[in-house]
């Protein structure tokens, strides 16, 4: 079976995904995963000592640890729920710059509307994620210093909550750029990039339909609607008043303007199907 660019780039952002899956759990779960002393011997705990450690800032902090895990969950699943939509509606094109994308969008209500949603959605997920995780961060900092085990535990604190916080950072800054501006920033490409473009499977494309011999429809393949019907001005009666001729001039300018509206490309052959009338 043969995969388009849209399967590669949905297998692309998985793996990454996954990747980065590791990270956010060793990262929200300090308590669990950085190094602590306990006992008299001030030995390595394990994890049903932390848990058994029955001390009212541990437990809530152990509560904390879990519920950022929590909210890293829906931030996640809103970022691939967003980043899938971009996969499937949108595309990058390396001749065209970031902004290009909010031009095409002029024509493309529907898909600019999920966008909008989306970016949104993700916007105040990530905001929540990050407030949650600070507050997860200064609580784990101090429970790890009251039981502090040396190098250990600040080797591996360090290196498991750089991870996260690069992570948020970026997000932040792209759900931010993307809310304010309305385009699509990546948040799984190796570098910042844009879907700049209308993905090809979803340009409209415009056809005319005879209806009879003097009746033609406009019909948009993409949303699977019919356009306003005609009657063809070639085809005009002598006894038409001048009136009537007007109407139907009016229908026929009604028309291109349709068409231009919904196409995003005018093509000479879309055109001479129209002057036709």
């Amino acid at each position: 079976m043969k995969m388009d660019v849209d399967m590669k780039e949905r297998m692309s952002i998985m793996m990454l995904f996954f990747l980065q899956s590791y990270k956010i759990l060793m990262g929200s779960m300090l308590l669990f995963f950085v190094p602590q002393s306990c006992g008299e011997d001030n030995h390595v705990c394990n994890m049903t000592e932390v848990l058994n450690r029955d001390t009212y800032i541990n437990n809530f902090t152990i509560f904390m640890n879990a519920f950022t895990t929590f909210t890293f969950v829906i931030y996640y699943l809103v970022e691939l729920k967003r980043e899938n939509m971009c996969v499937q509606y949108l595309d990058i094109d390396q001749n065209h710059g970031d902004n290009n994308l909010s031009k095409e969008l002029i024509n493309y209500p529907f898909i600019k509307n999920k966008l909008t949603t989306m970016n949104i959605l993700y916007y105040y997920s990530s905001l929540l994620t990050l407030n949650t995780y600070a507050i997860n961060l200064f609580l784990s900092t101090y429970v790890l210093y009251k039981n502090y085990h040396g190098l250990n535990t600040a080797t591996s604190f360090t290196s498991f909550i750089m991870l996260i916080l690069i992570k948020l950072y970026n997000s932040f800054y792209i759900s931010k750029d993307s809310k304010v501006n309305n385009n699509a920033l990546s948040a799984y490409m190796t570098e910042f990039q844009s879907y700049n473009v209308i993905d090809k499977d979803y340009i409209h494309k415009i056809n005319i339909e005879q209806i009879s011999q003097n009746e033609f429809r406009v019909v948009s393949v993409e949303e699977s609607k019919k356009g306003p019907t005609i009657i063809n001005p070639l085809c005009i009666d002598t006894k038409n008043t001048n009136q009537e001729i007007k109407n139907i001039k009016n229908i026929k300018n009604n028309i291109k303007n349709d068409a231009k509206k919904m196409s995003k490309k005018k093509s000479w052959s879309l055109m001479a199907n129209i002057n036709m009338f």
